[in-house]
């Protein structure tokens, strides 16, 4: 954020509420080159993809990436119109941005759920979701407590 163009354009308001310069002056000085600016932008630039390649993974030799889905940022290993076959999805965690993940980081994603053990003949899993952590046994959800790690946590926990 230009700190020094939000405080020159307040200054600007006050001006105006003060009725030392006109309004019309303040938004033609405003929109003229910032208008020049979007159009120059839209002409010349290239579109992104909002996707960052993180390598290939290391047994199916799949494609692996970093990008933003409709449930925020995520990783994707492969894609079905090159490989002819669904991909696999996996949130990133809070802490994680796509711009920073690791190739490993990205693969540590896809060791959940964790299963801890059983619990009245049902499995115990570790997994993270859209929502955060939780463990999951059948039908019943509960979201594990900030600080704890669904790649660590123990079914003893």
């Amino acid at each position: 954020m230009d700190y020094h163009f939000t405080a020159s354009v307040e200054e600007e308001f006050d001006q105006i509420a003060r009725g030392l310069t006109e309004w019309t002056k303040m938004i033609h000085d405003f929109y003229n080159p910032f208008h020049a600016n979007v159009e120059d932008t839209l002409e010349h630039s290239d579109r992104a993809t909002g996707e960052r390649e993180l390598g290939f993974h290391p047994e199916s030799g799949k494609k692996i990436i970093a990008r933003i889905g409709r449930f925020g940022p995520m990783i994707q290993i492969g894609d079905e119109q090159t490989d002819g076959e669904k991909p696999q999805f996996a949130s990133l965690r809070g802490e994680q941005s796509i711009n920073t993940i690791t190739l490993e980081e990205a693969l540590d994603l896809f060791k959940l759920p964790r299963t801890l053990g059983d619990y009245e003949g049902q499995p115990l899993k570790a997994n993270a979701g859209r929502f955060g952590p939780y463990i999951q046994h059948g039908k019943i959800f509960a979201s594990i407590p900030k600080g704890e790690d669904p790649m660590t946590v123990t079914y003893d926990r």
